[in-house]
């Protein structure tokens, strides 16, 4: 096999990897207009589709604006009627060569009609093909942010679920922070996760001066005041790719003791709960940590 050279090697990596960094960046939302106010919508109806998306994309310029934070290069501004989401207005971002400055160009839903004629209503166009559990509409102050798609939570948000365009249900949470502390925040995790492998008892895990395990942890539950309660937690043994998930483990086990010895913890309420992590979709936020000899000496190093 034919060797490439080094500088080759690196962008051919890159040209793989740059499509999936991109889609972890923070994307910019959609406005929502209900009851006559704007709301963000936390996910992308145009794109939840591929044969919407593409049917869009047909008609709109060739040479839109992309972005990492607009990976399709256009928004789409919708409405609530009657509990049904209307699509008003599709809105490219373009870039003038010449006068070296953005501009936007809008297409309304009459010209959008030609492409989406069977979800056309006198109202707008039906969002018919579009169906999400947990779809959240916020509005408001940030209250957590993660550099990834919609991963962030405002202060007031609507909790949805919507089947085929129309909302069937709908709760209205206001959301705040509650206390500063550990965090998971795309700002604090680094010195978090240093901070667990600091405190966690390496001692009484000699394999892992040999052998490497990634942790995931996701859904931690805190008290009200910043203690770690729980949280749901499994590794996987990188020679093996064995996966525990046994909760007795006693990896697990001195993990989730190492994150109750931390304190305080910040504190956030979200949909109701107290929390470190945002629960968009209803998925929890993630977040993974090596655990290994190299991993705990780089942390003792600060």
């Amino acid at each position: 096999m034919k060797r490439l050279p080094f500088a080759r090697y690196v962008c051919c990596l890159l040209l793989v990897l740059f499509p999936l960094m991109a889609r972890a960046t923070g994307q910019i939302a959609d406005d929502v207009v209900i009851d006559g106010e704007v709301w963000r919508l936390l996910a992308s109806p145009l794109s939840d589709n591929d044969s919407i998306c593409n049917r869009i994309d047909k008609i709109l310029p060739k040479e839109k604006n992309w972005s990492t934070g607009n990976w399709d290069g256009f928004v789409g501004s919708w409405e609530v009627v009657d509990s049904c989401l209307y699509l008003k207005e599709v809105i490219v971002a373009m870039w003038d060569e010449h006068k070296r400055e953005s501009y936007e160009l809008v297409f309304d839903a009459d010209t959008l009609k030609t492409v989406l004629k069977e979800y056309h209503t006198e109202h707008g166009i039906l969002a018919g093909w579009f169906s999400r559990e947990k779809l959240i509409i916020g509005r408001g102050e940030l209250v957590t942010y993660v550099h990834g798609g919609y991963l962030r939570n405002h202060e007031e948000e609507l909790v949805t679920t919507i089947k085929n365009g129309r909302i069937i249900h709908q709760e209205h949470w206001r959301n705040r922070k509650v206390m500063e502390g550990w965090s998971l925040s795309e700002a604090g995790l680094s010195k978090t996760c240093i901070e667990i492998i600091n405190q966690f008892p390496f001692d009484l895990f000699p394999e892992l001066d040999t052998v490497r395990v990634i942790v995931h942890v996701r859904n931690v539950s805190l008290t009200p005041d910043g203690h770690f309660e729980d949280c749901d937690i499994f590794f996987t043994w990188m020679n093996t790719k064995q996966r525990e998930e046994d909760p007795n483990h006693p990896i697990i086990v001195a993990l989730k003791e190492t994150m109750r010895k931390m304190y305080p913890w910040e504190v956030v309420c979200l949909h109701g709960k107290y929390t470190v992590c945002a629960p968009t979709g209803g998925r929890g936020v993630a977040f993974t940590l090596l655990l290994d000899k190299k991993r705990r000496q780089k942390a003792q190093e600060g």
